[in-house]
């Protein structure tokens, strides 16, 4: 596959990802999913061990309820991070784009929270029709 097919796929599945993410997120902070430092699980963690535990807990039954999924993901990841290694000018411009878009989004949502809601609602929806599941799968605690 050529970069260029890799790198748009790569960005579409990170889109449907953030997505997902965005229209199945609640109120409460969830734990975060990117960050530059390497730690940032480890650290929030620190700072909430009790979202922490909760992530982990809903990580380890989706696994346990779809393993080939879950192998799946594990292994874009893996793909994810070996692309970011041998391009991560790429990969941290992708990063930075996608928190311009986070930041445009929840501005979005202070601005019209009915709206926000709204639209919270139609991707679950879309996401359950998809999946036959109420999201996607959580992101794991690392």
């Amino acid at each position: 596959m050529s970069p260029r097919k890799t790198l748009l796929g790569l960005a579409s599945i990170a889109g449907l990802l953030f997505g997902a993410r965005l229209a199945l997120a609640d109120d409460a902070a969830p734990p975060p999913t990117t960050s530059p430092s390497p730690g940032h699980m480890r650290e929030f963690c620190k700072q909430n061990p009790g979202k922490c535990e909760e992530a982990k807990a809903k990580h380890a039954a989706f696994c346990k309820e779809n393993p080939e999924k879950c192998e799946q993901l594990k292994q874009k990841r893996a793909e994810r991070r070996a692309y970011c290694k041998q391009n991560p000018e790429k990969c941290q411009e992708q990063r930075a784009q996608m928190q311009q878009h986070r930041a445009e989004m929840q501005a979005k949502c202070a601005a019209d929270p009915e709206k926000c809601q709204e639209m919270k609602q139609q991707m679950r929806e879309r996401m359950q029709q998809r999946h036959g599941t109420g999201g996607s799968a959580p992101k794991p605690a690392e």
